[in-house]
């Protein structure tokens, strides 16, 4: 029984071996008749395919390949920069020494604005300056080599080439378009940007503490004219309302003028750029890519994928460069003064009260009374004339005076401004 039982499993098990042995043979043969099938598709689609296009050589090469990396090499679509420009010399230097003047003018100018004398400082600045530019312009149009996808071989640069590549370096907008082609020369160009960063920051500087002069006296000349026409109500016999405590040293709620100035000076430079080279053929730009152009240049961040690629594109961007990132520049910083302002004035309507309060407590000493020295005080500090610190060191040095009932004499004070006590 148990024999014929066992005998039985055997042939079921060897059946289903053979059934999959069959179905396993089958999938062999389609699989080799459908390779067989696409390998002659394929070979068919090989005979009808063209050949392969010939790779066009240059007839002419560079004697010399760069050390500092190879040549970019030039496509149909690139706009050929010739190694002479097409403009009449007396007009590239007129535009060069027009460019290299502004700049250079900038530490003169401003404090001849201010009504301030020139010191030695700007001077320096200025002759530094001077030197940084000159010098970049003979070395970059004489001696140094530059590689682009503009050039048919390495050479130095034109004139124009040149104002265009130094405004890059200042305004930091690096569009990668005009390299140095020799190690030597991008040791060198590495080592001028950070000093003409350095004299450009120095100068930026003293425009910095110019705007901050003129913030000043802007403040002073309306508190002058509101002076002034207070004496004037009082002479005339009109009622005059004097302003409480907490109008005078309150903080202002701030103006957003001053941000919309800056950036509608900024939409104009913008608005010529787009207008310049969307209009101009030559340049072959879209109104969009002109925009592009101008958001990502005027910003300095210089992607390089659209530029210049004429000699007046290059003069125009050399100048918008500069009046563009400098706009700009003027907008970020409206932009975060006002934010500063905000925050002041929404701290200051809610807890100024209980500060100013508390302060003024620790002035008196907690006294019921506030002398008139008491209350200077307190007002200088609630405008943020002075600090508490500022105030303690000066009520040490009115000690040092040695006060006789509350007074000193002024030749001691004469005495510790000259610095003989």
């Amino acid at each position: 029984m148990k024999t014929s039982m066992l005998t039985k499993m055997m042939q079921f098990m060897l059946l289903i071996g053979c059934l999959a042995t069959v179905t396993h043979a089958k999938q062999i043969v389609e699989s080799s008749a459908q390779t067989k099938e696409f390998l002659q598709i394929d070979a068919k689609a090989e005979q009808q395919e063209d050949p392969l296009p010939e790779v066009e050589v240059p007839d002419e090469l560079p004697d010399e390949l760069p050390d500092g990396g190879g040549q970019m090499p030039m496509t149909q679509h690139t706009v050929e920069w010739k190694a002479k420009s097409e403009l009449p010399p007396a007009l590239q230097y007129t535009f060069a020494g027009t460019w290299i003047f502004m700049l250079c003018s900038m530490p003169f100018i401003i404090p001849l604005i201010d009504s301030k004398p020139v010191t030695k400082t700007q001077i320096t600045v200025g002759a530094l300056m001077l030197i940084t530019l000159l010098g970049g312009f003979y070395l970059f149009t004489n001696i140094i080599l530059f590689q682009s996808g503009h050039f048919k071989t390495i050479r130095p640069l034109t004139v124009v080439e040149c104002i265009y590549f130094m405004s890059q370096v200042i305004t930091t907008v690096g569009y990668g378009d005009v390299t140095p082609a020799k190690i030597r020369g991008q040791v060198f160009v590495g080592l001028y940007v950070i000093g003409a960063l350095f004299i450009i920051a120095m100068v930026m500087s003293d425009l910095t503490d110019h705007m901050v002069q003129l913030a000043r006296d802007y403040k002073k000349r309306i508190a002058k004219e509101r002076a002034q026409k207070a004496r004037e109500d009082v002479e005339s016999g009109r009622m005059v309302r004097t302003g409480s405590l907490k109008e005078m040293v309150g903080v202002p709620k701030p103006s957003l003028q001053p941000l919309l100035t800056a950036f509608a000076v900024f939409v104009i430079i913008d608005i010529c750029w787009i207008a310049f080279f969307a209009l101009n053929p030559k340049e072959g730009k879209t109104i969009f890519q002109a925009l592009y152009m101008s958001v990502i240049t005027l910003s300095s961040v210089g992607f390089g994928y659209f530029t210049p690629v004429t000699e007046p594109g290059m003069v125009f961007a050399a100048f918008f460069m500069l009046f563009g990132c400098a706009a700009l520049v003027n907008v970020i910083t409206s932009f975060t003064e006002l934010m500063v302002k905000l925050n002041e004035w929404e701290r200051c309507n809610e807890d100024r009260t209980a500060e100013s309060m508390a302060s003024l407590k620790s002035l008196t000493g907690g006294s019921d009374t506030v002398t008139e020295a008491q209350f200077m005080e307190f007002t200088l500090l609630q405008l943020q004339c002075v600090s508490e610190e500022q105030l303690q060191e000066i009520r040490e040095v009115y000690k040092s005076l040695k006060p006789s009932q509350g007074v000193v004499r002024r030749q001691s004070v004469d005495e510790s401004l000259v610095g003989t006590s």
